[in-house]
Order: structure tokens, then C-alpha cells, then sequence
């Protein structure tokens, strides 16, 4: 039965990190798409109450997003997300800046997005297999 449990907390945390990154993208999507519309929207439209208030969400920020995502070791069990002793701490810490160095090799996270959204997610577990 432990084992049901710490399947099911994995894939609920992952699922969420997707979900998140996902919901980021689209939302950089329509404030891209909102950004062209109001170029090309002619000045007595830009003036409009509705206009202004839409343009603050117009934007052309890029981001870079790099998930790393914590893979538990076989002993840690069904308590890994409550468990926070410093030992376990420590080995976390460790991982995740063991998988920043990794990551920091790959030179396409540092590189600015040129899609649409404006947005580029690394996933070091699929895009950085070495």
C-alpha cells in the first residue's frame, strides 16, 4: 500500500508542475497576441478605456524556464513530502545543485526565446540526458 501512495504523490506533484508550466505558456501566448493586436490597432482604438486597460497585460517579456525535478530515491517512501530532517535536507540540496551544474552545460537555457509565447522549458530529465 506504500508503494500505491508514493506513486500517487508522484504523479499529482508532477502533474502540477506540467499544469503550471503549461497554464504560464498560454497565458505568455495571449499577452504576445495581445501585444501585436494593440501595434496594429489604430490610434483612436488605442486611446479607448478598454484599450488602455487591456494594454497593461500586452507584453513581450521572455522567460526561460528550467524544471528540475527531484527524483526520490527508493528509500525515502510515502514520507518524502513531509519529511524534512537535515539529512534529508542536505541530500536535496545536493541533488538539486548537482542537477543546476548539469543543467548550466546545456547552453540552450541561457539562449532567449524566439517563439511565440516567448516562453522555453528545459526539463532536465527529458532534454538534458548526457
Amino acid at each position: 500500500m506504500f508503494d500505491v501512495i508514493t506513486r500517487e504523490k508522484e504523479i499529482r506533484y508532477s502533474s502540477r508542475t506540467r499544469a503550471s508550466t503549461d497554464q504560464f505558456k498560454y497565458v505568455q501566448s495571449l499577452r504576445h497576441t495581445l501585444a501585436d493586436l494593440m501595434e496594429n490597432m489604430p490610434q483612436e482604438l488605442k486611446n479607448s478605456p478598454e484599450a488602455r486597460l487591456l494594454g497593461k497585460e500586452a507584453e513581450r517579456k521572455v522567460y526561460n524556464i528550467v524544471q528540475l525535478i527531484y527524483r526520490a530515491k527508493d528509500y525515502e517512501g510515502h514520507a518524502k513530502d513531509y519529511e524534512f530532517s537535515r539529512s534529508s535536507m542536505q541530500e536535496h540540496w545536493r541533488a538539486g545543485y548537482h542537477d543546476a551544474r548539469r543543467t548550466l552545460r546545456h547552453r540552450e537555457v541561457l539562449e532567449r526565446p524566439t517563439n511565440h509565447e516567448g516562453v522555453f522549458t528545459f526539463d532536465l530529465e527529458r532534454d538534458g540526458r548526457e
